[in-house]
């Protein structure tokens, strides 16, 4: 029943926005293929059988209620909005810290890798990234670090604004270096899903091109799995498909079924409001904030992703789902507003933004990575503020809805 209610809301969507990447059309397509998947294809997870599917069924609900009410009553982009161009000056100093940083960053990521396991060096760079072994940390490069969330709002601008492609191909490849040195695809897809919406979005490329790349990334996810499970650098086993394919898409709900318990938080929310946990205790305070990387449970294969539901029902039980779900609602109605009458801040927001509802079947990217996320909102408004665009009578890219 859930799985033709989902199916019903997604059809409204599209027949509304007519709009494959609106969030009515994302939103509940997402959930309706996992739960269809879930049906069909082969696998040993537990059943699911507490309370997943109501609470997936009311996060969906009250996520698609609160979109369409902001997005029919928040006003279009204005002309400034529209004409808006972010300055020059700044974003050339983002490409020439990047083109010198990430390398670097890159590279000493890789040589501590191999120094410390020539032989299983793509695992430990895996394991490196997901703190699954506290003896294995990734290294403490310090301030260059912050240049990563810089580089990677910078590929939206010189999409948008290069009117050359070797800029769009250097920042670009310097993004997919520092994903393949974290090892995982969910960093991959973050930056090639919004690179091809982007480009869509700026009729650059067409639909077949967005299908054509996901089934690259598709392709490209096994043999990545492949190496990171190698036993040495000779070999190179590829992965079941099947058994890859459903720990990745299904797992979580499983894990979420059968571990999540409400109000299970050390501290009143404790995931989603991590980030000023964790600046307390480094100013003092008596606090342990939670761990980006949650626990490893058998369902009964070995999981560590529980769905985007998971951080708001063991903070808050129901009541954080629904108000979460109303808060995540109003934020994409909002950006999608703004995105398709023509805002251009909008549309990098929205093409950075549509990673974490794509993935909702994974995790919850937003809250429990709130520092990330703040340092991109810096990196993408920092550039308009320098701006100085004269006002320009009306003018708006219509958008479908």
């Amino acid at each position: 029943m859930t799985f033709f209610i989902l199916l019903l809301l997604l059809l409204g969507g599209y027949y509304l926005s007519r709009d494959i990447f609106s969030p009515f059309v994302i939103q509940p397509g997402v959930w309706t293929v996992i739960l269809l998947l879930y049906q069909i294809m082969p696998h040993g997870f537990f059943p699911l059988q507490n309370d997943f599917i109501q609470l997936l069924l009311t996060w969906n609900i009250c996520f698609l209620i609160s979109a369409y009410i902001t997005f029919y009553y928040v006003p279009r982009s204005s002309s400034n909005a529209v004409a808006m161009e972010p300055n020059k000056r700044v974003l050339d100093v983002y490409f020439w810290l990047s083109v010198i940083i990430m390398p670097i960053v890159v590279f000493l990521t890789i040589w501590i890798a191999y120094i410390e396991d020539p032989v299983n060096m793509f695992r430990y760079l895996r394991v490196m990234n997901t703190g699954a072994d506290e003896n294995i940390e990734a290294p403490d490069l310090g301030i260059l670090y912050y240049f990563v969330p810089m580089t990677y709002v910078l590929l939206f601008f010189v999409l948008l604004y290069s009117k050359k492609k070797w800029p769009i191909v250097v920042v670009l490849l310097l993004n997919l270096l520092f994903a393949f040195v974290t090892m995982a695809k969910t960093v991959f897809l973050s930056v090639i899903f919004p690179f091809l919406y982007i480009a869509y979005l700026n009729k650059k490329i067409k639909g077949k091109h967005i299908l054509y790349g996901l089934l690259a990334f598709v392709a490209f996810s096994f043999l990545l799995q492949s190496m990171r499970s190698a036993s040495s650098q000779d070999t190179v086993e590829m992965v079941d498909v099947n058994s890859f394919l459903s720990l990745y898409l299904l797992s979580s709900l499983s894990a979420f079924d059968t571990y999540a318990e409400p109000f299970s938080s050390h501290d009143f929310g404790g995931h989603v409001f991590r980030l000023f946990y964790a600046v307390g205790q480094n100013l003092g305070l008596d606090v342990q904030p939670e761990n980006t990387i949650l626990d490893f449970v058998g369902v009964p294969e070995l999981t560590n992703t529980y769905t985007i539901l998971y951080p708001f029902y063991v903070d808050f039980g129901w009541y954080g789902v629904i108000l979460f779900a109303l808060l995540y609602g109003c934020g994409y109605g909002f950006l999608y507003k703004k995105t398709v009458t023509g805002g251009k801040m909008a549309q990098v927001f929205y093409s950075i933004a549509l990673c974490f509802i794509g993935l909702e079947f994974i995790g919850e990217f937003f809250f429990t990575n709130l520092s990330q996320e703040l340092q991109r909102i810096f990196f993408v408004v920092l550039p308009f503020l320098f701006t100085n665009n004269e006002r320009h009578e009306d003018r708006y890219i219509d958008g479908h809805v």
